[in-house]
């Protein structure tokens, strides 16, 4: 416990928010830190990515052993096929989680008394069950806000025919995804509260919409930059090397997961503004005394 920790919903200027300065802490704790947080959000990332291709995988396999035909009577394999489904998204969530955790632990000097300097994950450890509470209550309300996206998606397409809805099909997926996720965020802050192990995971979550009170815009834009920045790195990558690179090298195997592998990579240097702003709303003295410092600076 932390008897000095307060859970002020904001700590500057009476409890005003500041969203413009927590944007300018977030991205300034990024530029100085860069290489800390691509090493915490790399490996989560390559595994996540590699949990889904393994799931992929496994479905393919599963479909392809059952006629189309008969699709009907495999109800079983079909509920299997949805379980593995949803278990590789819950896992790569997780692993998410676990980044935001490793990040609001350097964020917040909780890293301290680690036995290794640099194990910025020996928090998430101590509060794993926690930690894992936290990350299926936030993946269930993420997964009931897409499943609204779904249904307003499908309504709009019944109202302007799939004709003319196709051609905005995957900007409206997008754009419900980006929507889904900033509201979740405000949730977010539940996992750093976890990781400090001053409050409880219920208790976190709904202290984490206070906490995220009067930053919903910056909230959204973090988000939208994690989400577009992770697509537009992964592309540049993929198709930047496919433009460089010989043909001939896209059709070896080792090519083939170099260039992914550099592409996942890549896309993980856009996720650590959304977990630092998450981990200094959490932190509100910390937050206080980045600003104190950049009024100082200036």
């Amino acid at each position: 416990m932390e008897p000095n920790y307060s859970l002020a919903p904001q700590a500057e200027d009476g409890g005003v928010p500041h969203p413009g300065l927590l944007l300018k802490n977030v991205y300034g704790l990024y530029s100085s830190r860069w290489g800390r947080w691509f090493c915490i959000t790399a490996p989560t990332s390559l595994l996540a990515a590699a949990v889904l291709f393994i799931a992929d995988q496994r479905i393919k396999a599963i479909f392809r052993g059952i006629p189309r035909s008969e699709l009907e009577n495999h109800w079983g394999e079909i509920a299997g096929v949805t379980l593995l489904r949803f278990g590789a998204f819950f896992l790569s969530w997780l692993l998410g989680c676990f980044a935001l955790a490793a990040i609001a632990t350097v964020v917040s000097g909780l890293d301290g008394d680690a036995a290794w300097r640099h194990d910025s994950h020996q928090r998430a450890r101590e509060h794993f069950g926690s930690l894992v509470l936290a990350a299926l209550l936030t993946f269930c309300a993420f997964m009931a806000g897409i499943a609204v996206a779904g249904f307003v998606e499908f309504t709009a397409i019944r109202m302007v025919g799939w004709a003319r809805f196709s051609r905005f099909n995957n900007v409206a997926t997008l754009a419900g995804i980006v929507v889904v996720a900033s509201v979740v965020s405000w949730l977010g802050t539940a996992i750093p509260l976890v990781v400090r192990g001053s409050t409880g995971v219920w208790a976190a979550l709904k202290k984490s919409v206070e906490l995220s009170n009067g930053y919903e815009g910056a909230l959204f834009l973090l988000v939208v930059q994690s989400v577009a920045g992770s697509y537009v790195a992964w592309y540049m990558v993929y198709y930047g090397l496919r433009i460089l690179a010989p043909g001939s090298f896209f059709f070896t195997v080792w090519g083939y997961w170099t260039v992914n592998v550099l592409a996942i990579l890549a896309g993980a240097t856009a996720e650590p503004p959304i977990f630092i702003g998450l981990s200094l709303l959490a932190d509100p003295e910390r937050l206080a005394a980045s600003s104190q410092d950049s009024q100082h600076m200036a």
